[in-house]
């Protein structure tokens, strides 16, 4: 579901997983309705997320990225529905790029992504659509077919989680609307969802560093602007944590730095920063199940406050 993708970077859980709007699809994702004096209103799905919390979420799903490494050839997906009525989703690939100064975003027409490396052709998934009972969940199931004489490298493709276009029944006593301003309208906005999903043939390596830190403060809270590096072979992923004094004063859940760049230019708003912090210690941790960090700290540095 980078993505699954924070509060501060899109979600609190990082940017793994991703809603993403794609120009040639919104007329699917949307229905709208126009009604009597009603006034506007607009339901997001597809927000809800491994670790989120709060109302909203419609959708759960038990993973944030599936990675393919060693000897693993099959992995599952669970999707529950968190709302009282039933769902439909259809499942599918789509090829995303990441920039230094944004998250992900669908290869344009344009762009047949030369410098890229798929995952979607090798792996095989069931079902293909999925209906959901209110409060119900379904597996999902991924099996790797890897062709024999694949290359060494990192290989990537994004699954697509999307809740099929539905008709919005339109009842004016759901909604409230003020004559004097005429005819409103009533929206019912349905997005998508993608998780990384990753193929790693070979020896595959890579190091990270955390540079240009600078921490400006906002009233109570601060902003925090650093470049995270990469350098290697595979793509990198990990959790912020950012201590004062010994203490902890904010996690970032979920950051990731692909293949196809060599940096990530990133800027977070911790909303309750110390007053009395004068050096922020910034530590970038890998997931716990990286067979090569194992959870360990791939990048750390410390920044001066003013």
């Amino acid at each position: 579901m980078q993505g699954p993708q924070d509060v501060n970077r899109l979600f609190a859980a990082g940017d793994d997983m991703t809603p993403v709007n794609t120009p040639h699809k919104k007329a699917l994702r949307s229905r709208l309705v126009v009604g009597g004096m009603a006034l506007a209103y607009g339901l997001l799905l597809g927000l809800g997320v491994a670790g989120f919390s709060g109302e909203a979420q419609a959708l759960r799903i038990t993973m944030k990225r599936v990675v393919f490494e060693g000897p693993k050839r099959a992995d599952m997906i669970v999707l529950i529905n968190n709302t009282n009525e039933e769902m439909t989703y259809r499942l599918g690939w789509r090829r995303m790029r990441m920039g230094e100064d944004e998250m992900l975003r669908e290869l344009a027409a344009d762009d047949p992504g030369a410098d890229l490396r798929f995952a979607d052709d090798m792996i095989k998934y069931a079902p293909r659509r999925v209906v959901l009972p209110a409060g119900g969940s379904q597996q999902v199931r991924l099996m790797l077919r890897r062709p024999k004489d694949l290359p060494d490298g990192e290989y990537r493709s994004h699954f697509w989680i999307e809740p099929e276009a539905q008709s919005v029944k339109f009842n004016p006593e759901d909604v409230k609307g003020d004559p004097a301003k005429g005819p409103a309208v009533q929206i019912k906005m349905l997005t998508g969802i993608t998780l990384p999903v990753i193929v790693r043939v070979g020896d595959l390596k890579a190091t990270g560093t955390l540079t240009d830190g600078r921490v400006t403060r906002k009233g109570d809270g601060a902003t925090v602007n650093l470049v995270l590096n990469r350098e290697g072979d595979r793509s990198l992923y990990g959790d912020f944590d950012f201590s004062c004094g010994g203490a902890l004063v904010h996690q970032i859940r979920g950051i990731a730095v692909y293949t196809e760049v060599a940096k990530r230019n990133l800027a977070f708003n911790i909303t309750a920063f110390p007053a009395d912090c004068r050096q922020l210690d910034v530590t970038y941790k890998a997931a716990e199940d990286d067979l090569a960090f194992a959870g360990g700290t791939i990048a750390q540095t410390a920044i001066a406050v003013p």
